[in-house]
């Protein structure tokens, strides 16, 4: 019985790559990062070919071939795009920086002007690909405050505020693109929970050492994702041809700080404690390491109606499933912990 599920397992991976599409190469602006590589991973498990483009030829990424463009002008790497099953563009310096003057001219121009040459690049393309999925944010909801409803999909935008404006000019240069037989999906992403990368192993070490209180009041909305949800997500959207336009990347359960923090106090902290850090603390130390303190203290609660809508099972829809997927600390998967 194992082995006949595991050759239906491999049957089928064959056939997502040569019979429902023709299309084996996927494209991955920005693809070397966090998320990129999650992706990467993904996909060539499955047997795709994925190219990368990336600024840097002396990066080894774990997945993918690295093709280098400049992320602002057309070059030899539009090559690539033709006949490709999907473009994914991530690319983009990262918001986890001070926001200096200097650094909001690279955080914008870097996500405008590899949309726009990605989308020209397209254009021309005598057999483009049939999905270009571009990177978004959810800042373009606004904060959430109290028990206000969550936005999805169908809430206004809000533009007030440098990461909303930010987003707002992303998303407009994305749809500003209309190619014929392109499908196209903006993918504003929430924060993506991740093992070995991304903001959740730092919280995860500091949670260990006494130190996961809550940050702020407390009071703010997060927004979340599993980083298996986020490929699997993706990889929904590209069997999903009737899905385009703007999709939030998100789990269904959106928590307060205060819940987040002691969900993960709960699992890796001794006796569940941890040291708060006041909205003061928490601006000071972004001073002191170079960070940007709205990323801890504006509140985001944002859920998705289209994924409800198509049925999308989520592997980690509970938090707490999360944290104890993701932190090899945590007392439910080491019962012994709980005793010291």
């Amino acid at each position: 019985m194992g082995c006949e599920l595991l050759l239906a397992q491999k049957l089928k991976r064959l056939c997502i790559v040569s019979s429902s599409d023709s299309r084996s190469k996927v494209i991955i602006a920005g693809g070397t990062g966090f998320l990129g590589q999650l992706l990467s991973q993904s996909f060539e498990k499955d047997g795709y070919d994925v190219v990368l483009l990336s600024r840097s030829s002396s990066l080894h990424p774990s997945y993918g071939k690295i093709v280098v463009w400049n992320a602002k002008t057309i070059g030899p790497w539009k090559e690539e795009l033709e006949n490709a099953k999907v473009l994914i563009n991530l690319t983009g310096r990262s918001i986890d920086c001070r926001h200096t003057a200097s650094n909001r001219i690279d955080i914008l121009d870097s996500r405008i002007n590899s949309t726009r040459v990605l989308g020209e690049a397209m254009s021309s393309c005598s057999n483009p690909p049939s999905a270009w999925f571009n990177a978004s944010s959810m800042a373009l909801y606004g904060q959430c405050i109290g028990n206000e409803p969550a936005h999805n999909e169908n809430s206004p935008i809000h533009n007030k505020g440098f990461l909303e404006e930010v987003t707002v000019a992303w998303e407009n240069e994305f749809f500003k693109f209309k190619i014929e037989g392109v499908r196209q999906v903006a993918l504003r992403i929430s924060f993506v929970l991740g093992q070995s990368s991304g903001a959740f192993p730092l919280l995860n070490r500091l949670a260990r050492m006494g130190l996961g209180g809550t940050q702020g009041s407390g009071d703010q909305w997060m927004s979340w994702l599993h980083e298996n949800d986020w490929v699997a997500i993706v990889r929904f959207l590209c069997l999903q041809d009737q899905i385009e336009g703007v999709i939030n990347l998100c789990s269904p359960s959106p928590v307060t700080n205060f819940h987040f923090m002691k969900g993960l106090r709960d699992e890796v902290a001794p006796f569940g404690l941890g040291l708060p850090a006041p909205s003061l603390g928490v601006r000071l130390g972004c001073a002191l390491f170079g960070s940007a303190p709205e990323l801890a203290l504006q509140s985001r609660r944002v859920v998705s109606v289209i994924l409800e809508e198509q049925n999308f099972q989520f592997q980690y829809p509970s938090l707490r499933d999360a944290f104890r997927s993701l932190s090899p600390q945590s007392k439910s998967r080491n019962p012994d912990l709980e005793r010291k």
